[in-house]
């Protein structure tokens, strides 16, 4: 799915990232452009008297949840500039870690444009010279890539890619993760509505996307007529909209599709992640046969709490190997479950002391790298991998990714650079 997301860009260009500018969502546009879209009552001669429509709707019990009703001291931010991408990631590990923990984190969306479009790194996404980080917006994909690999105490431990079609997977992802960030058409003010207190959007011309928003409930009995084009069927998602100033929630008909809907979680138990690749961008992976086993060196002394690694696919087994450096010894062995397409973080059973040492992970179909540098038209997204860092397993044993017939050997049509694994110490 995340690949249909990427073919959407290549195809129509980087205006296609979510960057919703404040100019036009800021708080008072919001309400001058949500009062000029108001559901108007059909013209009546002049000498007949028409009693204004009463929206009167109240949501019961059955098919209804909504995550802000468990979390009352949460406080909704409203959006600065092209961030809503940000703010809806925000959303998602936000709610996530207070289903997990009980207590709230507040997260900073500009703060997070300084880490993902800095450039005080070697690898990673760059916006290129005359374009504005803070306006040019951006894609969850992304946050996953670069706030995987730590940033403040933090880390985002999984991120997993739900199947936008499939209502009920989402559904179970909100009572059991948190709230859900999707890609939506928002700009286009003729398909909103509002309806006594509700505010509504039902959009099923248009299947490119704008705008981030996190879906954090639902109502599957909303009423069809509460929207400005009446729904095929009842049922809404209850969203999050950055645009909005407040608490507001904004209805988006089940009718209107959606686009990329990925649930983030982050943790703040580990003290250090080491990585050597920038991403896994475009769900580039590599194959050596009936299965793949790749491996990263690291040296740093502490205490190995958990591996990272991304799939590519709806599932696969793995077995986790911890070495020494040199790949004479075997340290540790776990096997585990990749069981969704996303990042994944795996805790070790037993953490052990390391110093210098080798993570290798063998998986059952294939293992994720992060691939070329792409040109983005506004973006750079750049890799770059050294000797002595990655290394696959090959019949003729242990060989480097940087070696000059790699690609030939692993068979690719592209530069591999980096394994996808990252090494997280306790604190």
């Amino acid at each position: 799915m995340k690949r249909l997301f990427f073919s959407s860009l290549m195809l129509i260009g980087i205006l296609s990232l979510t960057a919703c500018s404040s100019a036009d969502n800021s708080s008072e546009s919001t309400s001058e452009a949500s009062a000029a879209v108001t559901t108007s009552v059909p013209e009546t001669d002049s000498t007949e008297t028409t009693d204004p429509p009463i929206y009167d709707y109240v949501h019961g019990d059955d098919g209804y949840y909504c995550i802000t009703d468990e979390m009352p001291d949460r406080k909704w931010k409203t959006q600065s500039r092209g961030t809503c991408w940000l703010h809806a990631c925000c959303a998602s590990m936000e709610t996530e870690y207070f289903k997990e923990n009980g207590s709230y984190i507040h997260l900073k969306p500009m703060d997070l444009v300084n880490v993902i479009y800095g450039d005080d790194k070697e690898e990673g996404f760059f916006p290129k010279k005359g374009f504005d980080k803070y306006d040019m917006g951006g894609w969850q994909w992304m946050v996953t890539e670069t706030l995987s690999r730590g940033f403040d105490d933090l880390t985002i431990d999984s991120s997993i890619i739900l199947d936008e079609t499939d209502r009920d997977a989402i559904k179970k992802n909100l009572h059991e993760r948190g709230a859900v960030a999707i890609g939506t058409l928002d700009l286009d003010d003729s398909k909103k509505g509002i309806f006594g207190s509700y505010f509504t959007m039902n959009d099923t011309e248009h299947e490119d996307f704008d705008h981030d928003i996190t879906i954090v409930g639902y109502d599957d009995h909303f009423p069809k007529e509460y929207f400005k084009e009446p729904a095929a069927e009842d049922g809404a998602w209850l969203t999050y909209n950055s645009s909005f100033s407040g608490d507001r929630l904004y209805y988006v008909s089940y009718c209107t599709p959606i686009q990329y809907a990925i649930s983030h979680s982050v943790t703040d138990k580990y003290s250090k992640v080491l990585s050597y690749d920038a991403g896994n961008e475009q769900d580039k992976y590599i194959k050596t046969g009936d299965s793949t086993k790749t491996a990263n060196v690291f040296h740093k002394a502490g205490k190995l709490a958990a591996v990272g690694t991304y799939n590519d696919l709806d599932s696969q087994d793995i077995k986790i190997e911890i070495y020494d450096a040199d790949f004479n010894k075997v340290l540790y062995s776990q096997d585990a479950v990749l069981g969704y397409h996303g990042y994944h973080t795996i805790e070790l059973d037993t953490p052990i002391e390391v110093t210098d040492y080798a993570v290798a992970i063998t998986y059952s179909k294939a293992a994720p790298v992060e691939g070329s540098t792409i040109d983005y038209g506004e973006i750079d997204y750049k890799t770059a991998s050294e000797s002595g860092q990655s290394y696959v397993y090959t019949e003729n044993g242990w060989k480097d990714m940087t070696d000059d017939d790699i690609r030939k050997v692993i068979k690719t049509d592209f530069e591999p650079n980096n394994c996808c694994i990252k090494a997280l110490y306790t604190k």
